[in-house]
């Protein structure tokens, strides 16, 4: 097992979490804010700080900006940025794609934190997802979120 990531969400713009870091032993504290939210035809503008390497642990910032489309197939999430690691002097462009049938609590994706690509797939049930990747496509990670 590589990382485990608890999330909450006290509001729609505010998320803050923690991160188990196996490999390391180590926990990470995680927060994200919406500085502009999204709207109908333009993404939001997202900053944060915590794990910026997936795998390593490596602690970080980051400013993403994120779309929600919704299609007569299902709904569809994609998002691109730029994040910083401690431990590297120069960004990295991250993004990610996820997608859900229309209806469906499960979903599918891939993120890219700059080095590696990890898919993933979530299951969401009213307030709380669980969730599965595979870091760099070998180890598998959790995630558990709870939103408010």
């Amino acid at each position: 097992m590589a990382e485990t990531f608890l999330w909450y969400r006290p509001n729609p713009r505010l998320q803050l979490g923690s991160a188990l870091l196996w490999k390391q032993g180590a926990f990470r504290a995680l927060a994200s804010y919406d500085v502009i939210p999204e709207r109908a035809r333009t993404p939001n503008l997202r900053v944060g700080f915590g794990v910026q390497g997936i795998g390593t642990g490596n602690p970080g910032y980051f400013a993403t900006s994120e779309k929600n489309l919704a299609t007569t197939g299902g709904h569809w999430n994609a998002y691109l940025g730029v994040g910083f690691r401690s431990n590297e002097s120069h960004g990295h462009a991250l993004g990610g794609l996820r997608y859900s049938a229309l209806g469906s609590p499960w979903s599918l994706g891939i993120q890219n934190d700059g080095h590696a690509s990890h898919p993933f797939v979530t299951h969401r049930t009213r307030d709380v997802t669980l969730g599965i990747y595979l870091v760099e496509m070998r180890s598998p990670g959790f995630m558990l979120s709870f939103t408010r």
